[in-house]
């Protein structure tokens, strides 16, 4: 069994088109909605409004009933391991049980300079995630927290609600890094892999394999995701229209294609099948045209029903 999810990057959407996504999201049959968790576009430049993560999956936990809702992935460093811990308890008590909790190290430097953000050193953000995943964790499970680490501590925290999840929310560690694919392993439940060539996930595949062996762990539990883009059409000229469409700067069509799943329904099964016989349970997708719905219908209809 295939699993989906659908990444929606709220840059330039009113809330109201949001929502509607992710309704359409439940009643085609996805798995999951993510949202992306940055404060402003990504181009900067461009004035765009960009809803805050944690608000607006509140607020679609109750417009929704049984898709499940998270962060790909909520940015560290924007906010302290012992407060993220309580919004998330409470986003899975809104929910009913349906929260996916997505954590990263943070790598936009400009976005944390314009928002006043500390931004250190790649290895610090590493291990101050490591640090946060486990505060996160033990105030979740425990009745009352303490925690002295080198970059957080905590004493006698209490976080009440618990998350209605048990022992707790899954836990997606985001980005393809050797070291953050050490803190998947250690400490969550599933890690998340953007855009790899069928050969790099092979590799990213056996040395998660090997960590999970070396810390003691079944390589088994620990889902193993990848995120990218889907550019489908009903056929082979509306693919190629899209393409002409969605530029990427600095990215030919060709190596756009080698990560992503680009074709028609039939092409994107095929895709999709050779990341799943290597080894992926779960994809998470974004697409580029996500606020036409035909997209979405149509690989629903005939790729979500073939391959799940």
């Amino acid at each position: 069994m295939v699993n989906f999810g659908i990444q929606i990057q709220q840059e330039g959407f009113r809330y109201q088109e949001i929502k509607e996504i992710v309704k359409q999201c439940e009643s085609l049959g996805f798995n999951s909605v993510w949202l992306y968790d940055h404060l402003y576009p990504l181009t900067p430049s461009i004035q765009k409004s960009v809803l805050e993560c944690w608000i607006t999956l509140a607020s679609l936990a109750v417009e929704t009933d049984t898709i499940r809702l998270g962060s790909l992935v909520t940015c560290n460093l924007f906010r302290h391991p012992s407060l993220l811990a309580k919004m998330s308890a409470t986003l899975d008590v809104i929910s009913k049980g349906r929260l996916e909790f997505g954590i990263g190290a943070g790598w936009c430097e400009e976005e944390c300079a314009a928002y006043g953000i500390p931004f250190p050193k790649a290895g610090i953000r590493i291990n101050q995630l490591r640090e946060a995943v486990q505060v996160i964790k033990k105030m979740w499970i425990e009745d009352e927290t303490s925690f002295e680490g080198k970059y957080y501590a905590i004493k006698k925290a209490i976080c009440y609600p618990k998350p209605l999840q048990k022992p707790h929310p899954p836990i997606w560690v985001g980005g393809k890094g050797e070291r953050l694919l050490k803190v998947a392993v250690r400490s969550g439940s599933a890690c998340n892999l953007p855009w790899c060539t069928t050969e790099q996930f092979k590799q990213k595949l056996a040395y998660i394999r090997k960590c999970c062996i070396s810390h003691g762990r079944e390589p088994g539990t620990l889902i193993v995701s990848l995120y990218f883009d889907i550019l489908i059409g009903a056929n082979k000229n509306e693919v190629e229209e899209k393409l002409l469409k969605f530029k990427w700067e600095g990215v030919s069509h060709e190596q756009y294609r080698s990560v992503n799943i680009v074709g028609t329904p039939s092409e994107c099964v095929d895709r999709i099948t050779q990341y799943k016989d290597i080894g992926a349970t779960y994809f998470v997708v974004n697409f580029p045209d996500i606020a036409k719905p035909d997209s979405l219908k149509l690989f629903a209809d005939k790729v979500l029903s073939t391959l799940k």
